[in-house]
């Protein structure tokens, strides 16, 4: 019974054996190559500090400082401004850009109420990353 369970195995590891045969080399094919991917992203981060850069002069900008400064801790919120969201950053450096735009043209009356828009947004969306936090470590624990 032993010779023909050893004549069994040395069978089934040979079968397996000739099965298997030689995997043929594959070329890694991407539908998107490396330089790409790096461009894009290159892109998407420039995009993003000038988004950033974008809000924060609006928020160093010396009527908003006089108006608001004494109401919000300003330089929590440019702090802040780098963890918002894509869509919410880039939402807020457009307003902030037309802001910025009329700053430099002098109409400062539409200038505080945009200012105001802005800082109320940035202040919103920090009060709900916070609550979103409390409550995930809420849950987490």
């Amino acid at each position: 019974m032993k010779p023909i369970s050893l004549f069994l195995s040395v069978l089934l590891v040979l079968h397996t054996g000739l099965q298997a045969g030689p995997i043929p080399a594959q070329k890694a094919v991407h539908l998107v190559s490396i330089e790409e991917l790096r461009d894009q992203v290159s892109a998407q981060t420039a995009e993003r500090a000038s988004n950033i850069r974008e809000v924060q002069t609006l928020l160093r900008h010396q009527a908003v400082q006089d108006r608001l400064g004494h109401l919000f801790d300003l330089e929590k919120v440019s702090v802040a401004v780098p963890t918002l969201d894509n869509e919410t950053l880039a939402e807020l450096a457009l307003q902030s850009g037309q802001v910025n735009e009329q700053a430099r043209a002098g109409g400062m009356g539409m200038i505080l109420a945009l200012v105001i828009a802005v800082v109320v947004v940035i202040v919103l969306a920090i009060v709900l990353l916070n609550k979103a936090e409390d409550v995930a470590e809420t849950v987490l624990n």
